[in-house]
């Protein structure tokens, strides 16, 4: 349905996309430096789990309510800001020291909700998709509905592995960083403060129709 050499453009521009500093990558940077490897490599899993639920609202034009409507786009930019702001919080002011020296323990399940809801919390992400995924439409190759799904799910997996890559590499780095008591404290201390700066960007969006004109 899709041309070979349009999907291989469409992915090599994922990558791409995938390894620009952005909200996305100091997340999963931070936390695989401060948590580890698998804090990281399970909140780039949530980041894949919201395009399960990213995809089909493109595909079927639910997310063009989010990128017309205020009340939308401001319901889900505040309700996901609040929740990484707290959860940043805590990583900034509550304890660090584990017997085990890998910093604060963060439960798979969470760190994929935090992955999740970081990605699927950011209206520019949606708009993003919106302004990107039509490019590489043909209307003349069959069902746009379904194009968009198999886009969809090729830029997601291949952000996935782009940023799993990420996840291990960072992982790796802090496991040494992480040695020094007062290194560990100083990473923890450094992926709450990313994980709240991340819940203000979302909080600090630009509206709606801006953000149609600069969807980067």
């Amino acid at each position: 349905m899709i041309d070979p050499l349009t999907l291989a453009a469409f992915s090599l521009a994922v990558v791409l996309l995938a390894i620009t500093p952005g909200p996305d990558l100091f997340l999963i940077v931070g936390r695989g430096l401060s948590q580890g490897r698998g804090a990281a490599i399970y909140t780039a899993l949530g980041f894949f789990l919201a395009g399960a639920v990213q995809v089909p609202l493109l595909a079927f034009g639910l997310a063009t309510l989010v990128a017309n409507s205020p009340l939308v786009f401001d319901l889900i930019r505040y309700a996901g800001g609040a929740y990484l702001i707290w959860r940043g919080l805590k990583m900034l002011f509550g304890s660090v020291y584990t017997p085990t020296g890998e910093g604060s323990a963060v439960s798979p399940g969470t760190a994929i909700r935090e992955g999740f809801i970081a990605s699927l919390a950011n209206p520019k992400g949606h708009v993003f998709m919106l302004a990107f995924l039509p490019q590489f439409v043909d209307p003349g190759a069959g069902s746009v509905s379904m194009q968009f799904i198999i886009l969809g799910l090729v830029m997601r997996t291949v952000a996935l592995a782009v940023e799993v890559s990420l996840a291990a590499f960072s992982g790796t780095i802090g496991m040494f960083l992480r040695r020094s008591r007062r290194a560990r404290a100083s990473l923890e201390r450094a992926a709450g403060l990313l994980i709240v700066a991340v819940g203000v960007r979302l909080m600090l969006l630009e509206n709606p129709a801006e953000l149609r004109q600069d969807p980067r």
